[in-house]
Parts: C-alpha cells; sequence; structure tokens
C-alpha cells in the first residue's frame, strides 16, 4: 500500500486559501497526481488544503474527498519552559527541545508536562486514530507498533494537509516521536511524502519512507521556464 501526504500549496494564512503562486503550484501538483491510480482522498478542513486538493479531483472524474478533521493543521502552541514564550512544535530552538530527552519518546512528548497544558495528547492521538481508522479499510490493522495483514492491499491514497499534521501522520506511522520530523524535517508547498508498506512478511507489515519533500512537479516547470529565456 502506499501513502501520498501533500502539503497545500502557498496560501494566504490569512484568508485561508491559496494565492495564485499557490493555485499554479495546486495545478501542476494536479498534473502529476494524474498519473496515479489514487484509490481514496482524505482533505483537512481548512481551505488552503481543500482548494489545492480541489484542483487535483477535477482530474479524477467523479471523485470526492473524505474530510478529515484531524488533518487540521497541528496549531497548538507549547509554553516554552526556556523562555515562558508561547511556541508552535516545529518552531523550537534546538538547545531547549534537545535538551528534554522526553521529547524523543513517542509516548513521552506529549506527557511533558508544557506539552501536556497545551493538549497535544489529545491532538496527536486524534491524527493517530485517524490514520490507523483509514488503513483499517484497507485491511491494515494496528498491532502495536505494526500492521496485520488482513487482505493484501496495493491501494494507493492521498492525503492533503499541512506540514505539522503531515509530520504527525509520518511520525505515527515511523513509530517514533513527531518532534524528530517536525524539527529535523522540511516540507516545501505541494511537497510530496510517500510511504509504503514493506510486504516481504505476509501477514504483518510496517510502513517505510519512500521520499520526502518530493517537489519535481515544481522543479520541472522551473527548467522549463529557464529554457524559455
Amino acid at each position: 500500500m502506499r501513502i501520498l501526504i501533500l502539503r497545500h500549496g502557498e496560501p494566504d494564512y490569512v484568508k485561508d486559501c491559496l494565492t495564485e503562486k499557490g493555485i499554479e503550484q495546486a495545478k501542476l501538483l494536479a498534473e502529476r497526481l494524474a498519473e496515479e491510480d489514487i484509490k481514496g482522498f482524505y482533505v483537512s478542513p481548512m481551505g488552503r488544503a481543500r482548494e489545492t486538493c480541489g484542483y487535483t479531483l477535477e482530474k479524477f472524474a467523479g471523485s470526492q474527498a473524505e474530510v478529515c478533521d484531524w488533518l487540521h493543521e497541528f496549531d497548538l502552541m507549547w509554553e516554552n519552559p526556556r523562555s515562558g514564550s508561547k511556541e508552535m512544535v516545529w518552531d523550537i530552538a534546538p538547545d531547549c527541545w534537545t535538551e528534554l530527552p522526553e521529547l524523543f519518546e513517542k509516548e513521552g512528548w506529549y506527557k511533558n508536562p508544557a506539552m501536556s497544558a497545551a493538549g497535544m495528547a489529545e491532538r496527536i492521538q486524534g491524527v493517530n486514530s485517524g490514520v490507523d481508522s483509514i488503513l483499517e479499510k484497507y485491511g491494515l490493522v494496528r498491532e502495536g507498533s505494526y500492521f496485520r495483514v488482513e487482505k493484501k492491499c496495493d491501494d494507493t491514497i492521498a492525503l492533503f494537509c499541512h506540514f505539522g499534521a503531515m509530520c504527525a501522520v509520518t511520525a505515527h506511522l515511523l513509530n517514533i516521536s513527531p518532534m524528530i520530523v517536525w524539527q529535523g524535517f522540511n516540507a516545501d508547498m505541494t511537497a510530496v511524502t510517500e510511504l509504503c508498506t514493506d510486504d516481504r512478511y505476509g501477514s504483518v507489515t510496517n510502513f517505510r519512507i519512500c521520499s520526502f519533500n518530493d517537489t519535481a512537479h515544481l522543479k520541472e516547470k522551473e527548467r522549463a521556464q529557464l529554457k524559455a529565456k
């Protein structure tokens, strides 16, 4: 099974929609995804993600996306215990978060007192259960840190969301703390992240990252523009 996680195009955060550049990016992403045999579409309830997804749905006649609240931008803020300031979880100075060992733990990160006070447990558990619920529909049932294969599935599904949610989903599938992904990975606008099941073990499987921050569709456009000059 393949999971494609797509970040939205360049946004106008105030209006929660795409800018003109973001629309162009979303259309280029749609052209790329049109070549895929995508069986299911899932999207954040936020405008910039739904608008990005909309251009892809135009390429798949009759297809609709299921709106998933848990794919909403991961916009909770914690109170930095060192500075006392409110900060996004993916925007914390390395000399702070790396000194807190529990933030490297899959369960321990949100049990940190400041993270707990910010409601991180409820938020991340919503993401985790949302992902697992979708995968059950395709025959993959979570058993602790791996999945039991109830039926073999070669389907591809697409999740349209945001950087924070993209990293949270990826971390859950890899069984690691999302802090590691938030702080150690980058995803540009309309970036494609691809995860696939490791199907070597028959009745059990886990996910592996095949690509992260893949923006080949944007680079092809840039190369074409350079050649035209």
